[in-house]
């Protein structure tokens, strides 16, 4: 008698030992959110409202439109003066909100960064490409480009297209990331533009947080206190704004984690260029 088998009863076999198509929860999609704008803060020729795709997931905490970035770009609105024919710089831009209003409000350069992941690059490109105008993109002013903190500084800082450094830089809620602390600070040294001879000119860092982990609140604020120690920065606070928290069942305080802070670090004017 043959012992051999035909193929379809192997195959059934095999099957055995394979997951239904089911087994798996489907890979969330990924969505849209729409940022209004203040109507008395939009200036005529640019967008009211700016579209922002998010990735569906994302390890890196890039799938989110966090508050802190909207408290900024309304910040940024009210205020355009800061980011008006000036170079601008933001990291680990997710979404890109903040760059984005910082484009329709006069910026002469925009660049924006985020870790070097295909997919977060390409979705900021996608959301540059929704809501900035199609001839400041092939001219060159507003540029995405991938960039590990602390890594390859001088690849962005030939970016910038004036003397090697930014005249402002955009940390949207980034200093949760404690163990990147050192990393951030040196990009922030290396590409916020120093003082002029005569004191004017310098650049200066947005930094906006929210405390997620409010246990872990005075690690964050460490990144405000090296920037101060070990760059010799000044700490400027600017916003404190109570906006709800992100996710309801997060554990700690509601109105800690629901409140987004704002600071703005800038050279003293001894910090001269070279």
């Amino acid at each position: 008698m043959s012992s051999s088998r035909n193929s379809e009863e192997m195959d059934n076999d095999f099957n055995l030992f394979q997951e239904p198509e089911d087994y798996y929860p489907p890979e969330p999609e990924d969505k849209v959110e729409v940022f209004e704008r203040n109507p008395k803060w939009v200036t005529v020729g640019t967008p009211s409202q700016i579209t922002v795709n998010l990735l569906g997931a994302h390890p890196l905490w890039g799938h989110y439109l966090w508050n802190a970035a909207k408290v900024f770009a309304n910040y940024l609105d009210e205020r355009k003066h800061i980011v008006q024919g000036k170079s601008v710089l933001e990291l680990g831009a997710a979404g890109a909100l903040p760059s984005l209003v910082s484009a329709c409000n006069g910026a002469s350069r925009v660049v924006i960064t985020d870790y070097p992941d295909h997919d977060l690059v390409e979705n900021i490109r996608r959301n540059v490409k929704a809501n900035v105008p199609a001839d400041k993109i092939a001219e060159g002013l507003v540029t995405v480009e991938g960039f590990k903190w602390g890594y390859d500084i001088e690849k962005i800082a030939e970016l910038s297209m004036q003397n090697g450094a930014f005249d402002v830089l955009i940390l949207s809620d980034l200093v949760f990331n404690h163990s990147e602390h050192s990393a951030l600070l040196r990009s922030v040294d290396r590409l916020m533009a120093k003082p002029q001879k005569d004191g004017s000119g310098g650049g200066e860092a947005y930094v906006f947080f929210t405390h997620h982990r409010p246990w872990l609140a005075d690690k964050d604020m460490n990144f405000l206190t090296r920037a101060h120690d070990e760059l010799g920065l000044i700490v400027t606070r600017l916003v404190e704004d109570y906006t709800g928290a992100m996710f309801d069942s997060d554990p700690g305080d509601e109105r800690v984690r629901g409140t987004v802070h704002g600071f703005c670090l800038t050279f003293p004017p001894s910090s001269l260029q070279s």
